[in-house]
């Protein structure tokens, strides 16, 4: 399966702007992964603290 094939048949071109359209998946792809990692980090409780072990 060829992607360039695909896209060219659904977009008629395999650039946007002059950078090639693998470059424009991989930063979605970097987007999405950031995206995901902030949304984890800041649905985090926050850690409790063992009154405990202070002096």
């Amino acid at each position: 399966m060829n992607w360039t094939n695909i896209w060219m048949y659904l977009f008629g071109t395999a650039t946007l702007w002059g950078l090639d359209m693998g470059f424009w998946v991989s930063m979605a792809v970097v987007v999405l992964i950031v995206l995901i990692m902030n949304i984890v980090f800041w649905c985090m409780k926050p850690k409790e603290n063992d009154q405990s072990h202070e002096r």
